[in-house]
């Protein structure tokens, strides 16, 4: 009887060994997430007896408690994220646009005079812009946080869309010019459907970068009324103390929100890229 041994052949192993490694790397990144989700449900005696394991009962109340403690946080952070980015957008778009398609005196210089900006530190900004919020009597309001935040983030979103809107083929702008199509008709009915791969990347920028500021809203705001939630998570630290379960409920809370953001422009940004390789 003649039997047959199986061999493993060295590419089969290779791709095996690359799997592995592959999924040990998922784990070891995604293990924090999963430790903070894991802590979250836990009192304070399965905190110190089970540190990296989970433990039954699962304690929800943790939530409920976070949510009540910092619902206010949420919802200024969101209110302030929202608005900014909708001014970043709208900023972004129209001088993005007026740079790429529209010619006049001094165009290049205050581009690139534009764009020297993103090489100052903001730390250097920080005193100068506390002095004009100051004097503008914005000091503990929304506005204090919106209005630079949008002055500083439509720098990036500019620099992309004008580089996005110059590349268009300006065949479509010509087209639209002979069906008597004005500059802002093109931009509404020609550049937007376009671009809205690269305004899904702004935003995803203005987001991460507006949710997570942490220093000007602690130097600018005092009041809980506008107090944003990088900042309120300070003062509901100190108020759970060693609840180690409510604080990283809390934790858990506060990343709620952006993952939920990113898997939205995620999808917008692969459906842009399709409808815009389409038309163009």
């Amino acid at each position: 009887m003649n039997t047959t041994k199986k061999t493993i052949r060295p590419g089969h192993a290779a791709d095996i060994l690359w799997r592995v490694a592959l999924c040990v790397l998922l784990f070891l990144m995604f293990f924090p997430f999963l430790f903070m989700v894991m802590t979250s449900l836990k009192d304070t005696h399965q905190f110190y007896h089970s540190f990296w394991m989970p433990r039954w009962p699962l304690h929800f109340e943790n939530y409920t408690y976070s949510l009540g403690q910092m619902g206010a946080y949420i919802w200024n952070s969101l209110l302030v994220t929202a608005v900014s980015i909708s001014g970043i957008l709208t900023f972004s778009v129209i001088t993005g646009f007026l740079f790429a398609r529209y010619d006049f005196p001094g165009r290049e210089v205050l581009y690139y005079g534009m764009l020297a900006m993103m090489m100052v530190p903001g730390a250097l900004m920080l005193v100068p812009s506390f002095m004009w919020v100051d004097r503008l009597h914005l000091l503990d309001t929304y506005w204090v946080m919106i209005l630079p935040y949008i002055a500083g983030g439509q720098v990036i979103g500019c620099y992309l869309l004008r580089g996005f809107f110059g590349e268009i083929d300006n065949e479509l702008f010509e087209a639209a010019q002979v069906d008597g199509a004005g500059l802002f008709r093109q931009l509404w009915h020609v550049a937007l459907p376009l671009a809205r791969p690269v305004l899904g990347v702004v935003a995803i920028l203005s987001a991460l970068g507006t949710w997570n500021e942490f220093l000007w809203p602690l130097v600018t705001t005092s009041s809980e009324d506008v107090m944003v939630l990088t900042v309120g998570m300070l003062r509901y630290t100190s108020r759970v103390g060693t609840l180690y379960g409510k604080m990283f409920a809390g934790y858990t809370i506060s990343a709620i929100p952006l993952g939920i953001l990113f898997i939205f422009c995620t999808r917008l940004f692969m459906k842009g890229i399709t409808s815009g390789a389409l038309k163009a």
